[in-house]
């Protein structure tokens, strides 16, 4: 295939200011399984301190001007892309197989999303292979009463690497990677080491690999969505971190019997057209009427990913039936709520298809 069609996968890597986002990229950096990978990460302000803490610069790798790869500047991250992958057609640069975008600590995934999804150009070249959120584990705390990106970073992310794991007390840090998996429970959590940097940030395909994982801990949430209306209620929390927990839920709805993918891709556009704003992330695993495969879809605020199809069922056999769950984190909505809505879509249709016959 001309390298001029080729679709290229993007892993987003983000953290807050010192999670540790910058060294974890240069020691990948220094591995062979690097070779093929382009690097694009951001100087803030006059001073290039990510840069520096990089290292050296090659071919491979491309500068934004300044500042946060944010929504401010997504006409420049656009740029940025569509330059690179010129450079790759032309030959002026090795034909890397997959780009790692640094974002810097005060920018939030979505905009960045909306950038690779939302632009023509863009997304005919480049595809989101994963969002890569590094915690630091000692200074979470603060971080999350303070600043709403750091919430924003944790609950875009496919993968949670926790950095500082060994500053850290070692109860206290299982209680931090419980919150953390009750932030996100659609994220696998894993604690920084060096033998796995690489294959946490430049394997795209680790996030088809986990999706048995996926299915174990959407589970574990569904039993918890439906014992209890908050399933954040009872995290060790300061008070005013407490009060932005009450209005943030995270909770999993179960479907069992197979979707009209017509039906429900309706009953999700009409929700994030309506909630976008207060849905932080929606990732699922759905089994779909007429189809053996299952099917993966992914979404962020009001920004839909394409949908993933798998050859199997994570786990197939130990299952009594494949069942369709669909993971949400959103404030100021209940499962009950979203899931009273698509009972009613489903029935106002067949009301109206009854009419019709």
């Amino acid at each position: 295939m001309s390298l001029a069609y080729d679709v290229i996968p993007v892993t987003i890597v983000t953290g807050f200011l010192g999670s540790g986002k910058s060294t974890l990229l240069a020691d990948v950096l220094k591995g062979d399984a690097a070779r093929d990978t382009a690097v694009l990460v951001n100087e803030f302000g006059e001073v290039g301190l990510d840069h520096l803490l990089i290292g050296e610069v090659d071919a491979q790798t491309v500068l934004l001007d300044n500042g946060c790869v944010c929504c401010a500047i997504r006409g420049e991250l656009k740029e940025a892309l569509a330059t690179l992958f010129s450079r790759r057609a032309r030959g002026e640069v090795p034909p890397f197989s997959r780009v790692v975008l640094e974002t810097t600590g005060l920018a939030t995934p979505a905009p960045i999303v909306a950038t690779l999804l939302g632009d023509r150009v863009v997304s005919s070249h480049y595809s989101i292979g994963a969002i890569v959120t590094v915690v630091d584990a000692v200074n979470a705390d603060q971080q999350r009463a303070r600043h709403p990106e750091w919430l924003a970073q944790v609950t875009a992310a496919d993968r949670i690497v926790v950095s500082k794991a060994d500053l850290a007390d070692d109860a206290a840090l299982a209680v931090f990677e419980q919150t953390l998996s009750q932030l996100n429970p659609a994220a696998s959590i894993t604690r920084r080491t060096c033998a796995d940097d690489a294959s946490v940030v430049l394997d795209p395909a680790a996030n088809a690999h986990g999706f048995g994982d996926f299915v174990r801990r959407t589970s574990m949430v569904a039993r918890e969505s439906r014992q209890a209306d908050n399933p954040l209620a009872g995290l060790n929390a300061t008070p005013t971190h407490r009060q932005g927990l009450a209005a943030l839920e995270a909770f999993c709805i179960e479907f069992d019997e197979p979707l009209d993918w017509p039906v429900f891709t309706l009953w999700l556009t009409l929700l994030l057209n309506r909630h976008g704003d207060n849905i932080l992330r929606v990732k699922g695993i759905l089994a779909l009427a007429g189809a053996d495969q299952p099917v993966v879809l992914h979404a962020v605020h009001h920004l839909v990913h394409p949908v993933l199809h798998l050859d199997a069922w994570p786990g197939a056999g130990k299952e009594e039936a494949p069942r369709s769950r669909l993971v949400i984190i959103a404030q100021g909505l209940t499962r009950d709520a979203v899931a009273a809505s698509y009972r009613r879509l489903c029935r106002h249709l067949q009301t109206a298809e009854a009419l019709i016959d």
